[in-house]
Parts: C-alpha cells; sequence; structure tokens
C-alpha cells in the first residue's frame, strides 16, 4: 500500500464522519450511543492512517539522509583521490625542477625553515613506510605532536619494590610498597635523511619518481631513526640507553654469551609483558646463537614458523638490526623485550629540500626529507639488554 491509497482511505472515512455530524446538526439532537461507537471507530481509523503515512514520510526522509550521505562520502573520496594525485604529480615536479606551482589555491605545498613543506598525503606515507620497515619502529608507542611531550614512566621503587595486593583487616594499615612514577621530556630533535637520484632516473617520466623518493628517504629514516631507538645519542634522541640497570644482565663469562645468559634475560621482562616481545641483535650475534645448544644438546635458534623473522629464541622471534653493537665487553649485543615500551615522537611536519647544483658534476640529485622526533623508554619493565662482562685482565688494567 503507498500514501496515496493511505490519503483516498483516510478521505473516505472522513466523509463517513462527517455524514454523521451533518445528520445530528439537522435534526438538532445529540449522538446517540451507537452513533457514538461508530464515530470513535472512524476516528480510531484516522488516526492509524495519519500514523501510517507520518511513517512512510520519516522512512522516506532516512533514505534519502542515507543516500545523501553515501553522496557526500563518495564527494568527499573522490576530492580526497584528486587533491593526492594533485600532489604526487606536483611533488614529481618539484623534483624534476626545483619549482613549485604556486597558483592560489591549487598547491598543498608551502615553504618552511628547512626546505618546502611536503602535504600530508606524501608525509605520512613516507612516515609510514619507514615504520613499517622496522618491527622496533612499528611496535614503538607513537606520539604526532610537535613540541615538548611531558609522559609518565611507570617502574619499580627502591628494592624492587612494586604496587601489591593484599588482605585488609579492621584497624590495620596495609604495607606501602608503591612503585615509582617519575617522568620524561620528550623533544623535537631535527634529522635529516640526505637520497641522491640519478637525473636518468629524474627525466625518465615514465618511472614512478614518488615512489621511488618515498621508499629511498623511508629507508634512510628508518636506519636512523632505529639506530638512535636502540643505542640513542648523547643529549639526543635517548631511546634505549634509559633501560635501567635493573633490567640489564651482565653474562656470566667475560667476552661470550652463554645460555643460562639468554634465559636470565628473556626472564628480566615479566611474563605479562612478554606477548609481543622479539630480540634484537646483529647478524654476527644471530650467528652465534644458531649454534648454541641447550642442555639437552638441542638448538637454541629454531626456524621462525611464520616466515616473518628468520628464527626464534626460547619461543620469541629474532630480528637482525645492522644498528646493534657486536659481541665484545662491555658491549650490549641484545635488546629483550616488548617495544611498545619505547614512546616514539615524530612530528609530521616533514620538510624536503631538492638539491640541484650540490650533485650536478654526478649527474644526480638530492632529495633531503627533514623531519623532528624523539625516543624515550615509558614502561621500564618491558625492556632489558645483555652486556657482556669485563675480563679481568681488563678490569685491572683500569
Amino acid at each position: 500500500m503507498n500514501i496515496k491509497k493511505l490519503n483516498e482511505e483516510k478521505a473516505e472515512v472522513q466523509a463517513k464522519m462527517q455524514g454523521l455530524l451533518d445528520g445530528v446538526k439537522a435534526e438538532e439532537r445529540a449522538f446517540t450511543e451507537d452513533e457514538m461507537k461508530l464515530f470513535d471507530t472512524l476516528k480510531s481509523q484516522v488516526d492509524a492512517i495519519n500514523k501510517t503515512i507520518d511513517a512512510f514520510e520519516k522512512s522516506r526522509e532516512l533514505i534519502d539522509d542515507d543516500s545523501k550521505e553515501d553522496d557526500d562520502s563518495k564527494n568527499n573520496e573522490e576530492r580526497a583521490l584528486k587533491a593526492e594525485e594533485r600532489d604526487v604529480k606536483e611533488f614529481a615536479n618539484f623534483i624534476r625542477t626545483n619549482v613549485l606551482n604556486e597558483r592560489a589555491g591549487e598547491s598543498n605545498f608551502s615553504q618552511g625553515q628547512n626546505g618546502v613543506i611536503v602535504p600530508t598525503t606524501i608525509a605520512n606515507k613516507i612516515i609510514k613506510a619507514a615504520v613499517n620497515m622496522s618491527p622496533i619502529l612499528e611496535k614503538a608507542t607513537k606520539y604526532n605532536t610537535k613540541g615538548k611531550l611531558e609522559i609518565p614512566v611507570y617502574g619499580k621503587g627502591a628494592s624492587d619494590a612494586d604496587i601489591t595486593v593484599a588482605y585488609g583487616e579492621d584497624f590495620t594499615e596495609l604495607v606501602e610498597k608503591a612503585g615509582k612514577f617519575t617522568s620524561v621530556t620528550l623533544d623535537d630533535y631535527l634529522i635529516g635523511a640526505l637520497a641522491k637520484i640519478g637525473n636518468s632516473l629524474v627525466n625518465n617520466t615514465d618511472i614512478d619518481l614518488v615512489n621511488v623518493v618515498i621508499n629511498i628517504i623511508a629507508e634512510y629514516i628508518k636506519i636512523f631513526l632505529e639506530g638512535q631507538v636502540l643505542n640513542g645519542s648523547t643529549n639526543k634522541i635517548q631511546g634505549c640507553k634509559d633501560i635501567p640497570a635493573g633490567q640489564v644482565v651482565t653474562t656470566a663469562a667475560a667476552g661470550v654469551i652463554a645460555y643460562d645468559d639468554l634465559v636470565k634475560l628473556k626472564n628480566k621482562v615479566i611474563q605479562a609483558f612478554r606477548k609481543g616481545s622479539i630480540w634484537v641483535m646483529s647478524q654476527e650475534t644471530q650467528t652465534v646463537l644458531e649454534t648454541m645448544k641447550d642442555g639437552n644438546d638441542r638448538p637454541l635458534f629454531v626456524p621462525d614458523p611464520t616466515g616473518e623473522f628468520d628464527g626464534q629464541v626460547l619461543g620469541y622471534p629474532v630480528y637482525v638490526s645492522d644498528n646493534m653493537e657486536e659481541i665484545a665487553e662491555q658491549k650490549s649485543p641484545i635488546i629483550f623485550g616488548n617495544f611498545s615500551g619505547i614512546a616514539l615522537k615524530i612530528s609530521k611536519g616533514l620538510e624536503i629540500q631538492v638539491l640541484k647544483e650540490k650533485y650536478a658534476t654526478q649527474h644526480a640529485t638530492g632529495v633531503v626529507g627533514w623531519l623532528q622526533a624523539d625516543a624515550r623508554v615509558e614502561h621500564t619493565q618491558k625492556l632489558a639488554k645483555l652486556t657482556i662482562k669485563k675480563s679481568a685482565t681488563q678490569a685491572g688494567s683500569n
């Protein structure tokens, strides 16, 4: 039944009601009991028809609104796609010519302190690509903001005291054992990544130049940021330099790693925080572990069934990073833990400079990516590192 038919039915019922009214008016009397019941019945039918018509109209409005939202969403997606396509073309043109499209309202590029500020459509791809290349950066807890950022850091208090839960009794104080909350400041340290591209590639219009540049710069950023997260730098990004002494395991023997050392290192990260943990080491250190066996003469290193990593040690995957130190006295060749314990702040204002003249004699073009970042440990109990013991001879000479 449609609205037109409902209106026709309502008109018929209203005509009957009007007939009753006309009859009592002509006879100058009141409704009889039967007439009153009939009139009320007819009125109820009109009310029901009106509600049905109203429901139909609201349903139509909802459908129209949904269609409008779908159209708006589709239009927004199309506009975003067109904007991204325009940005990609402009970025490629900027790399080839070092000239910006400065026509009003047609460019998302702007001039920054360290070069040209790249639109987020491209900048986000570079940063995302860099993060996806490294499980360390991917697992880190990320903060995308500019300026100094204070974050709380939790760790055990003095004498390994931690937050405790215990039974209580009336009139009896709970014993104080509280972990320690401190804070660290994430700053904006300026980082530059330089990529050189041959002009033969730059001038080849058939090459997807933007994706080439994105992947090259992302690789540079990944290598640098990963190294800083793992090793840190004095007065700059601290990264895993913040791992406290209580989370450091020193090998039992000087200059070598034993099976027991790895077990102790793993257990420095309590089971509640081990989900998602990885071992991080150099290729040479992994080679050493691949030759090790446990107390039952079983290989310590086993292939990774997922194929994502080379293998696993004590049930956790091994990630090889060229940024890690080798096995040597007083060095830290292995870090274990869940890298969500690292706070990684990356400012999104990525800036690009194109260096045409600097590498002209090499028939190359330089592309420099500038960004601001910082990384600190924000949960000390999620990470631990292994340090190689110093030999007695070396200790005596010092």
